[in-house]
């Protein structure tokens, strides 16, 4: 039977032919109620023209998001799913040749929208944030079996996103057996990872790359590293040869995360981890004069819709000025915002203006963005979301 045809109006279609693969329910001649819940539709133009095949929710914004450009490809066989898992694994293997954990599959951008992998060893991770996914778990099941034989899976399905698709959240075991703790490494660093705890998945593979740049620049340092989660930028530094490391994050269980790996890597006498808000942190460490050859500043998104983009700049520009203060003449600012919705020369003049309200001078040295295991679709500026930068603060005159 073939999927019915939802067409577009002239604008959507030319967006969708350069590839971005959302469809958004005002972008449809027919009604979107008329979609089939989690189905699968063809999307054409006005004049009937073929754009793509994808699966469909009446009841969300993104009415359809786009599988494949192919009529002849088949959404709900698990050799499709197969297909797109094989390849996204063999861009892995060849980015981290040797190692063992890193992201699998990054929704659209991998072809599969909605399903994000996580390869932790021989366990994944997996969150499933979108109706039509959901309803393909079994069959996406039965592709990761075929594709990379694991222990087990988790799923991580505790995530508000889901909640736009009139999805229930929750966590805990998919398949197989999953131990309640594993160590994974980055470089040179070792983690230990809790499957089922943490946020997102367990871990930030994202930052990986600036994560390892920053520590380059922080050997003999003294380095504070704020909104530190399980302490990845602070034990990077530690491993390249930090003199000491402040941790703060607001939550237990990542503080006690963080204890745990630097009691792994022997690191605990040149660490210290303070359990308390980013920001009341900063402010307290200011007012006594403390001082660090690098800060770390790698919060949560500040903003999770657009609206919330302006009081989002504000808060990236007060914890900026802070850091700023904290950090030596010559010492470094590593800042980072992983909200979509802060565009990047918005962020960099809210950090301009920190510098200007402190009386900083700035050198920036480094753009980053998310790691290759993030990939980005060029025509599709929502699968770039992170942005980090390294800053040296000058000294005076």
């Amino acid at each position: 039977m073939k999927p019915p045809k939802f067409a577009v109006h002239k604008r959507a279609a030319t967006r969708l032919d350069a590839g971005h693969p959302w469809v958004f329910a005002n972008e449809l001649q027919a009604p979107a109620r008329d979609l089939p819940p989690g189905g699968v539709v063809d999307v054409t133009a006005v004049d009937g023209r073929f754009i793509g095949r994808g699966y469909a929710n009446p009841n969300s914004l993104i009415a359809v998001r786009i599988c494949t450009r192919s009529k002849a490809q088949h959404l709900d066989l698990p050799g499709f799913w197969a297909a797109r898992l094989r390849q996204a694994l063999e861009l892995r293997q060849a980015l981290y040749p040797g190692q063992t954990a890193w992201r699998w599959t990054h929704g659209e951008s991998d072809g599969v929208p909605g399903l994000v992998l996580d390869r932790y060893n021989d366990v994944v991770a997996a969150q499933f944030t979108t109706l039509g996914m959901e309803q393909r778990r079994d069959i996406v099941l039965e592709a990761i079996h075929d594709v990379l034989p694991l222990r087990g899976g988790v799923l991580r399905n505790d995530v508000r996103v889901r909640e736009l698709e009139g999805l229930e959240q929750g966590r805990g075991v998919w398949f197989g057996e999953v131990p309640e703790s594993l160590t994974i490494h980055e470089g040179p660093v070792a983690y230990q990872i809790a499957p089922l705890g943490g946020q997102k998945t367990g871990h930030f593979f994202d930052q990986r790359d600036n994560r390892a740049f920053a520590a380059r620049l922080c050997p003999g340092k003294r380095v504070l590293d704020v909104y530190a989660n399980t302490g990845g930028w602070g034990l990077h530094a530690l491993y390249a040869g930090a003199e000491r490391v402040t941790f703060i994050d607001k939550s237990a269980e990542a503080c006690a995360a963080i204890e745990r790996n630097l009691a792994r890597g022997d690191l605990a006498e040149r660490a210290e981890v303070l359990c308390a808000e980013g920001r009341k942190a900063l402010i307290e460490l200011v007012t006594h004069g403390a001082r660090f050859g690098a800060v770390v500043l790698d919060p949560p998104a500040f903003a999770k819709t657009k609206k919330a983009a302006g009081s989002a700049l504000k808060g990236y520009q007060d914890i900026n000025a802070l850091g700023m203060q904290l950090v030596e003449p010559g010492g470094f600012l590593f800042t980072s915002t992983c909200s979509f919705h802060v565009f990047e020369d918005r962020f960099l003049q809210a950090v301009s203006q920190a510098a200007r309200d402190t009386g900083k001078d700035l050198r920036l040295i480094r753009r980053g963005e998310q790691a290759a295991d993030h990939p980005v679709l060029p025509e599709m500026p929502e699968s770039r979301y992170l942005k980090s930068y390294a800053f040296q603060v000058l000294p005076q005159g």
